[in-house]
């Protein structure tokens, strides 16, 4: 039906059941035929031969793993010990500076409350109390009978 250009080209299609297909096939009323062993069944594969060893076993998987971890906390509690020992030695060392850490302080405290007392002396010259005694530099009203270090602040360098 080809034909020069513009002239019914024209393409007949035909259907399968006119090809002489079937759809499909419509259910057998026969019993299914299976497939069976022959007789004496088949014959025994051997799949050792066939599958090679793919690594250690698993005993020796979960041993390997249990020994691994067991080193490793045997480790940790080396570090563990380790560091409860430095701190101990540190703590000693703190234990030993603090006497003359204190000494330090205390020269220092010593020094700053001199220079304050000079400077309350010099301040409190002149000023005499209400029985008419001199002021006597360091000396307090609120005085209780114990000593106290005076407060920080008074001794801010102006």
């Amino acid at each position: 039906d080809r034909g020069p250009k513009g002239k019914g080209n024209k393409i007949k299609v035909r259907s399968k059941e006119q090809q002489g297909e079937k759809m499909s096939l419509r259910p057998s009323t026969a019993p299914p035929i299976q497939d069976m062993p022959p007789p004496g069944g088949y014959k025994k594969i051997d799949f050792g031969r066939y599958l090679p060893d793919r690594g250690p076993k698993g005993w020796q998987l979960w041993a390997g793993a249990v020994t691994i971890m067991a080193f490793g906390y045997y480790r940790l509690g080396q570090h563990n010990q380790r560091l409860v020992q430095q701190k101990m030695q540190e703590r000693k060392v703190r234990y030993a500076l603090a006497p003359l850490l204190q000494a330090e302080a205390d020269r220092e405290y010593m020094e700053r409350e001199l220079v304050a007392l000079r400077r309350e002396a010099e301040i409190m010259k002149d000023v005499v109390d209400e029985n008419g005694n001199k002021w006597v530099p360091g000396s307090s009203q609120f005085y209780g009978g114990q000593w106290m270090p005076r407060k920080i602040g008074h001794f801010i360098r102006h």
